[in-house]
Protein backbone atom coordinates (compact mmCIF):
# COMPACT_ATOMS: atom_id res chain seq x y z
CA UNK A 1 0.00 0.00 0.00
CA UNK A 2 1.49 3.40 -1.03
CA UNK A 3 1.84 6.41 1.32
CA UNK A 4 0.26 9.53 0.64
CA UNK A 5 1.86 12.53 1.14
CA UNK A 6 -0.60 14.62 -0.66
CA UNK A 7 -4.34 14.52 -1.29
CA UNK A 8 -6.56 16.82 -2.67
CA UNK A 9 -10.16 16.08 -3.86
CA UNK A 10 -12.87 18.11 -5.18
CA UNK A 11 -10.65 21.45 -5.10
CA UNK A 12 -12.81 24.19 -6.51
CA UNK A 13 -11.33 27.75 -6.70
CA UNK A 14 -13.35 31.21 -7.72
CA UNK A 15 -12.68 34.90 -7.89
CA UNK A 16 -15.72 36.52 -7.43
CA UNK A 17 -17.99 34.52 -9.95
CA UNK A 18 -15.26 33.25 -12.18
CA UNK A 19 -14.87 29.28 -11.87
CA UNK A 20 -11.11 28.78 -11.96
CA UNK A 21 -10.84 25.54 -10.80
CA UNK A 22 -13.66 23.50 -11.03
CA UNK A 23 -13.14 20.29 -9.20
CA UNK A 24 -9.70 18.60 -9.08
CA UNK A 25 -8.65 15.56 -7.13
CA UNK A 26 -5.02 14.48 -7.11
CA UNK A 27 -3.07 11.56 -4.95
CA UNK A 28 0.58 11.95 -4.54
CA UNK A 29 2.38 9.07 -2.98
CA UNK A 30 6.15 8.79 -1.24
CA UNK A 31 8.80 8.59 -3.87
CA UNK A 32 6.48 9.74 -6.58
CA UNK A 33 7.21 12.85 -9.62
CA UNK A 34 4.23 14.11 -11.07
CA UNK A 35 3.82 17.24 -13.32
CA UNK A 36 1.19 19.73 -13.12
CA UNK A 37 0.65 20.24 -17.10
CA UNK A 38 -2.14 22.26 -19.15
CA UNK A 39 -2.55 25.20 -21.70
CA UNK A 40 -2.29 28.73 -20.50
CA UNK A 41 -5.07 29.89 -18.37
CA UNK A 42 -6.17 26.30 -17.64
CA UNK A 43 -5.26 27.12 -13.48
CA UNK A 44 -2.24 25.18 -12.89
CA UNK A 45 -0.99 28.15 -10.93
CA UNK A 46 -4.23 28.39 -9.02
CA UNK A 47 -4.22 25.12 -8.28
CA UNK A 48 -0.76 24.96 -7.02
CA UNK A 49 -1.84 28.39 -5.17
CA UNK A 50 -4.88 27.13 -3.60
CA UNK A 51 -2.92 23.46 -2.11
CA UNK A 52 -0.08 25.63 -0.95
CA UNK A 53 -2.57 28.15 1.02
CA UNK A 54 -0.86 31.36 -1.13
CA UNK A 55 -4.09 32.69 -3.00
CA UNK A 56 -5.08 35.96 -1.45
Amino acid sequence: MSENVLKVAGLKVAYGGIKAVKGIDLEVNKGELIALIGANGAGKTTTLKAITGTLP
